[in-house]
């Protein structure tokens, strides 16, 4: 049935309308059209279903083998060289690596060739109000989605992107759009959906403002005896303890760290055996764009390997 039947829809409505001056009339024409299903209400003295089983977590090599390919470190090069200028401001302006932005790029959408065929307001509008998990932070991203498409005059229908409402080249959700997109270009608007250079200096803009540390290291491979291996997180491990710390309690860090440079240490699970790695400040903010461990490592190892074939063609 259409979304505004929905209590809670008309809730949202109302309460945008009266924070953010929308038009009751012109909202409740757009939601109007996306439909919601109704949840089906368990019978009275009905068994549940046996429990959906856990989802088995992608390999690292299965995960690595997706991303890094010839195909992508061809095209990326490619990428690289056709907007070369604008991706040279980019790094000039934020000190973010060229080859990380064309890496995010490229893992992303293709360096903009799949963006996505999912209507967001419908996505977001459904993750929001159906049985979905996360409903509240679905319900900021469509209210961000909404004032995204305002500030940028852009018809809410027409906005297509991800399953789960990611848009335009860098797969930006609706906040990171409105916090973290850049008139790159200078042409007086925003525009992340058919636009590179607005996109190349968004994801820079996005890591400068989530504080890298300029053209610093990100990540190196480390052994670890079987007392440290508790160390290495499979999650997100955020750098808090220093080299001299690490050192103190038996880590062979390499001497090349200072002893005040902050250190934390994952693990990439694998058919065999998990890699070990030790991360700096800016593997944390790879996780920033993506949660995954696997994914902050993804980005790392293709923008080494853009980077190699780069320079090898302008040698």
């Amino acid at each position: 049935m259409p979304a505004t039947q929905f209590k809670s829809v008309q809730k949202f409505i109302n309460k945008i309308v009266k924070e953010h001056q929308f038009n009751k009339d012109e909202l409740s024409l757009l939601f109007s059209q996306i439909k919601l299903k109704v949840a089906e209400k368990p019978k009275p003295g009905a068994k549940p279903g046996p429990a959906k089983p856990k989802p088995k977590t992608m390999t690292w090599d299965k995960y690595k083998s997706l991303f890094i390919t010839d195909e992508r470190i061809k095209n990326g090069v490619q990428f690289w060289k056709d907007n070369l200028t604008t991706i040279n401001r980019a790094q000039k302006k934020y000190n973010v690596p060229a080859e990380i932005i064309v890496a995010i790029l490229g893992i992303e959408t293709s360096y903009g060739n799949k963006k996505g065929t999912h209507p967001t307001l419908e996505t977001l509008t459904k993750r929001a109000f159906g049985n979905y998990r996360r409903r509240n932070f679905y319900k900021k991203e469509l209210k961000a989605f909404l004032l995204m498409a305002r500030e940028n005059t852009l018809p809410p229908l027409s906005i297509k992107g991800s399953y789960a409402g990611a848009m335009g080249y860098p797969q930006f959700i609706s906040s990171s759009y409105r916090y973290y997109a850049v008139d790159f270009n200078l042409d007086g608007k925003v525009d992340l959906f058919s636009d590179p250079t607005d996109a190349i200096g968004s994801i820079a803009n996005y890591f400068d403002k989530h504080q890298w540390h300029d053209f610093g290291e990100i990540a190196r491979p480390i052994s670890l005896n079987k007392a440290h291996l508790k160390y290495a997180k499979r999650s997100t491990n955020k750098p808090k303890k220093n080299a001299k710390h690490w050192r103190t309690k038996g880590f062979n860090i390499d001497i090349d760290i200072n002893n005040k440079t902050k250190l934390a240490f994952i693990s990439l699970p694998q058919d065999l055996t998990n890699e070990t790695w030790l991360t700096f400040w800016n593997f944390y903010i790879l996780t920033r764009y993506n949660h995954d461990n696997r994914y902050a490592m993804a980005a790392f190892q293709l923008s080494q390997k853009l980077r190699q074939q780069f320079n090898s063609n302008n040698q």
